[in-house]
């Protein structure tokens, strides 16, 4: 008995261990052939009449699998003797995001499936087109070919940036709300952000968008008489206060009593070189560039103040002729060369330069010996497309990959922090932690980005 037990127990085993173990033996011998990679068999049976669409192996119909080796005289075999060139697996995924699905990003496969009539516009279960699968491995060939064929990631954009708004706009109201006051990170740069997307047709949430420019207007107002009086009075005026007003223009906030009084605090900021020189640099990128300080203040007081064409100048004068050190350094001197209108000979040759320091995954670092980021990536994008550059152009496309690539799941993206820790620590309610102040202004400048990527909903505009 004892005996007998053991034995049904041993097979009881054995079956479930079988039953764990798939079954490979193909459906077919034309699937064999391409199971085993042996295109001379597999074009021997498709001669010999083999139906091209006939069973699967693992949910992948015979074409597939010729696409997913990536044969092309196999797959013309097969699309010449009437393969489904649209056949889908599973999941919905066409013949063509397979062929997308190559990690050399070689495109004659694409260009082949492309010119036999696959449609480029399919979409699977999860709401992905080729082109998506061919972006997850760069600036290819392959993506290049679906892109002619007149794919865009304007729908991924679109989805990217609403979620990216969402969260800037609750982390928003959460500081002002611990902190009791307005920062660039998390008021100025997303109201910026906030004036890109209502451009685009970006939904945005007006109510909680109106209560930020009210804590920017309030935070202002309650020291603009004593500013007057004491330069000095507001921490960093060249990058806070003029982040400050070009974040309010972004939202149409009309000039006033306050807005005049910041402008000439920044006025009395100048230095006799021309340039708006912040506060030692203790908390980088955002407070530690003389370009950045220079390039804000200029705009601030384009905006908003009257009478200042001459400090307009000196600045512009200052940019053109001062070294950069850092990306925020480049990206603020061609910003700040475009606001001011300069030479083109001086925006091109600038705009060069800071396209020169892309890297090969199309994202730039804040230092050469840091890793890519959104920070420094949107920055540069937003600073050259102000400065002309086209979004369409490769280097842009380049950098909108490298951002949708890069985003979390929560619609962030992560940045380090680098600065000296000389602020109390807020919960905001962005993500990363410690580094979440950095991580939405790197968000905010993603975010602006990216929407300008996107075509408007109707006459074309520029930031404001």
């Amino acid at each position: 008995m004892k005996i007998v037990v053991l034995l049904i127990t041993a097979c009881a085993l054995g079956a479930a261990a079988n039953a764990q173990v798939p079954d490979f033996t193909p459906q077919t011998p034309l699937i064999g052939a391409l199971l085993h990679n042996d295109a001379a068999e597999a074009k021997r049976l498709l001669e010999q009449g083999a139906d091209p669409n006939q069973g699967a192996f693992g949910g992948l119909p015979p074409f597939l699998l010729a696409v997913v080796r990536q044969d092309l005289e196999v797959v013309r075999a097969m699309a010449s003797r009437g393969a489904n060139i649209n056949v889908r697996d599973r999941s919905g995924a066409t013949a063509l995001m397979w062929a997308a699905f190559n990690e050399s990003g070689d495109a004659a496969l694409v260009q082949e499936l492309l010119k036999r009539g696959a449609d480029p516009t399919a979409t699977n279960r999860a709401g992905e087109t080729a082109l998506d699968w061919a972006l997850r491995r760069g600036a290819t060939p392959a993506v290049a070919a679906l892109r002619k064929a007149g794919l865009s990631e304007s729908a991924r954009i679109r989805v990217s940036v609403e979620k990216a708004i969402g969260l800037l706009q609750t982390s928003s109201a959460q500081f002002t709300r611990v902190s009791g006051c307005a920062s660039c990170h998390h008021q100025s740069l997303p109201n910026m952000a906030l004036g890109i997307a209502r451009t685009r047709g970006i939904a945005v949430d007006e109510t909680s968008a109106g209560q930020q420019v009210e804590a920017t207007v309030r935070a202002l107002k309650s020291v603009s008489e004593s500013a007057l009086r004491n330069r000095d009075r507001i921490p960093d005026p060249p990058i806070s206060v003029s982040y400050a007003l070009i974040g309010l223009a972004a939202a149409h906030y009309e000039g006033d009593a306050t807005t005049d009084a910041m402008t000439r605090v920044l006025a009395a900021w100048q230095a006799d070189d021309g340039a708006f020189h912040p506060l030692p640099a203790i908390r980088p990128p955002l407070e530690s560039s003389s370009f950045a300080g220079t390039a804000l203040t200029l705009r601030a007081i384009q905006l908003y103040g009257t009478n200042h064409d001459d400090r307009i100048a000196r600045a512009s004068r200052w940019l053109r002729t001062a070294k950069p050190r850092t990306t925020e350094d480049r990206a603020m001197q061609l910003l700040g060369l475009a606001w001011a209108k300069a030479a083109a000979d001086d925006i091109r040759s600038t705009a060069e330069a800071l396209i020169a320091e892309q890297r090969p995954d199309g994202g730039w670092g804040q230092l050469p010996g840091l890793e890519s980021d959104a920070y420094a990536t949107g920055l540069a994008l937003v600073a050259l497309q102000t400065a002309g550059r086209a979004v369409t152009g490769s280097e842009y496309q380049r950098g909108v990959g490298f951002l949708l690539r890069t985003q979390l799941s929560d619609g962030s993206w992560l940045v380090r922090s680098r600065t000296f820790p000389v602020q109390p620590y807020r919960e905001s309610g962005f993500p990363h932690g410690k580094d979440q102040w950095i991580s939405a202004a790197g968000s905010s400048w993603a975010t602006m980005a990216l929407t300008l990527a996107l075509p408007p909903p109707s006459a074309p505009q520029t930031m404001p």
